[in-house]
């Protein structure tokens, strides 16, 4: 999909720090090569709240990074981040998947297997959730 101009943010900062007004959770991407970073919110142009918080577009790293931050409901956090790829349906690869949550799952045989399962249905790295505040380096 093809995501409307007015919807894209272009930075080329080192440090791109989000977070929303409803999670205590917040996510910073550090970008120490001051790459063309383009920041999308996609619950504003979807108009759906099924979709992931940001996603962070880098052509020239390569990476596409989408970020759920979350105050608790992992599984829905999952639907989020799986319903983003879905409808942007970027060819850009590698993707890497985010859950940055107030109070984390325990990392038990279930949940690895959802991130395992999650990772190869959605050809991406699903990393694990992080709880608080995340920082991730392009």
């Amino acid at each position: 999909m093809e995501v409307p101009a007015q919807f894209q943010r272009i930075t080329h900062n080192p440090i791109i720090a989000v977070k929303t007004p409803k999670a205590a959770s917040a996510f910073r991407l550090l970008n120490p090569r001051r790459l063309a970073v383009t920041v999308l919110e996609p619950e504003d142009f979807f108009g759906t709240e099924s979709a992931c918080d940001f996603v962070f577009q880098a052509p020239d790293a390569p990476a596409e990074i989408y970020v759920e931050l979350k105050g608790s409901n992992f599984p829905h956090a999952l639907d989020q981040l799986a319903n983003t790829i879905k409808l942007l349906k970027s060819p850009l690869q590698p993707k890497h998947c985010f859950v940055v949550i107030r109070r984390s799952p325990a990392m038990d045989a279930k949940t690895q297997g959802q991130l395992l399962t999650f990772g190869k249905k959605h050809r991406c790295i699903m990393h694990p959730p992080k709880t608080q505040h995340h920082e991730h380096s392009l």
